[in-house]
């Protein structure tokens, strides 16, 4: 079944705009903390989505739908399968974090954390289970949804205090750049190289993959705007401030924090069901004992080492060829 780039652009931006990016953690985390010089951060990693996930949608496009099969084109087979272990291994803990965070997300409803977990966890699984179909239409409703509460937020939010100037990071912010556009193919990757197949041309997958980039850009310079202003950053800023400016939207941010998560958290789940079958995903309900830490906790600790890792993974990218017609 085809898709429209727009489609395909929606779905690679609700699977790397969840988990972290929506609450505003990972923005900080690898951007904002370095004051007014993660700007230059931001545009790098806007630039970088575009290219990866432009040669993921052609490797795709191409016929390489597995991942094993992507690293194997490259790497000798030991190699490839510590490979493969580490991106199971990883999107297995994406998982973990998107549904710690909607546990984290659903509290703000009086939502007892556990059920908030056990919900997020549920919904993921039923809807990636249905296949790719089902994530491009999930995202195609949810993303615009996210735009609109980011773009409201960072529009409302007072501009007139600067709470956290600019540290003297040197290049710091480029590292950041390239370990946060790493650590999101964990599982863009995979889900890029199956919807890749939906496409039909050379300028399909390019634009596909150019509104992609730029829409995270976008998303990622506005939180960015906030996040300076925040006087405290906490598990999940961009709820904080939207609840500053009014606790109706504050509602409103919260569930689309939420439907971020899940956006991620399908993502994952997908590319995992496309690697080991679509009903073995059940096993994922075991995934719940592992969510004790802090959202914010989790971000901090585990994602500059899932960036780190992912180098490896996506490096075939560029050593194998596209097809230009």
């Amino acid at each position: 079944m085809k898709s429209s780039s727009i489609a395909v652009a929606m779905a690679y931006v609700g699977t790397v705009i969840g988990a972290g990016f929506a609450s505003g953690q990972e923005i900080w985390q690898f951007f904002s903390r370095f004051g007014l010089w993660g700007g230059w951060g931001i545009a790098a990693a806007a630039l970088g989505f575009a290219l990866v996930g432009w040669l993921a949608l052609e490797r795709g496009r191409a016929g390489v739908h597995d991942f094993g099969t992507l690293l194997a084109s490259v790497y000798p087979p030991w190699a490839a399968y510590i490979a493969e272990g580490l991106t199971t291994a990883f999107l297995v803990v994406g998982v973990v974090v998107v549904v710690s965070g909607g546990g984290a997300a659903l509290a703000f409803f009086s939502l007892p954390s556990i059920l908030g977990k056990a919900l997020t966890l549920l919904v993921i699984i039923a809807v990636a289970s249905r296949g790719g179909n089902a994530v491009t239409i999930a995202n195609s409703f949810i993303v615009p949804y996210l735009i609109m509460m980011t773009v409201a937020v960072a529009w409302l939010y007072p501009h007139n205090l600067l709470t956290h100037g600019s540290p003297d990071h040197s290049w710091a912010w480029a590292l950041s750049a390239l370990l946060y556009v790493s650590y999101n193919l964990f599982t863009a990757l995979m889900v890029l190289l199956a919807l890749g197949s939906r496409l039909t041309s050379f300028k399909s997958t390019g634009m596909a993959a150019g509104l992609g980039g730029a829409i995270l850009g976008l998303l990622a310079f506005l939180e960015h705007g906030v996040l300076l202003r925040l006087l405290v950053i906490g598990d999940l800023p961009m709820l904080t401030a939207a609840h500053q400016i009014h606790p109706g939207l504050g509602f409103l941010f919260a569930a689309s924090l939420w439907l971020a998560l899940m956006t991620t958290g399908i993502g994952g789940a997908f590319a995992l069901g496309e690697r080991f079958g679509r009903s073995r995903l059940w096993w994922l309900v075991f995934t719940i004992i592992l969510t004790p830490l802090s959202f914010k906790t989790l971000v901090s600790l585990l994602y500059p080492v899932m960036g780190v890792l992912a180098v490896m993974l996506w490096l075939p990218l560029f050593v194998t060829p596209t097809r230009s017609e």
